[in-house]
This record gives structure tokens, C-alpha cells and sequence, in this order.
């Protein structure tokens, strides 16, 4: 699997357009390992809700630890 990072800028969210996209495992590592760390919303009393949110942060860490072992191959071939 491939993991990607993409940076969009307008006015608005309709608005935006896309101004660059990676697959550095740096940036997709630090960028994910930033989403988990952000702000816990409260928890829902919306059983489909709460599981969407389980699922994005079991996700986020599935990223976080497939570009950190990426990053972890590559040093040891440099």
C-alpha cells in the first residue's frame, strides 16, 4: 500500500486546489502521528459515529507505523 500526503490552498474548502502531493514516509509519518496526537472530540452517544472515530485513529496509526518502518528499511540501506 501506498500512502500519500496532499497539500490543497483556497479560499475555501470547494475552492481549493491541489499544490503538491508526497510519499515521503517522513512527512506521512510525522503528519499522521500529528493528527493523533490533535484534539479528542467527547465521545458520542452514536454507536456509528464512535466507530468511524475508532476506525480513523486505528488507520492513522496503521500509517504512522508502515512509513516509520519504511523510513527504518531505508536507513538501514544507506
Amino acid at each position: 500500500m501506498v500512502s500519500f500526503i496532499t497539500l490543497y490552498r483556497g479560499a475555501s474548502v470547494p475552492t481549493a486546489e491541489l499544490i503538491a502531493v508526497s510519499t515521503d514516509p517522513t512527512l506521512v509519518a510525522y503528519v499522521a502521528s500529528s493528527l493523533l496526537r490533535g484534539r479528542q472530540v467527547a465521545p458520542s452517544a452514536d454507536p456509528a459515529t464512535t466507530a468511524l472515530a475508532r476506525g480513523r485513529r486505528r488507520a492513522l496509526r496503521l500509517v504512522h507505523t508502515e512509513a516509520s518502518s519504511e523510513l527504518a528499511r531505508g536507513q538501514r540501506h544507506e
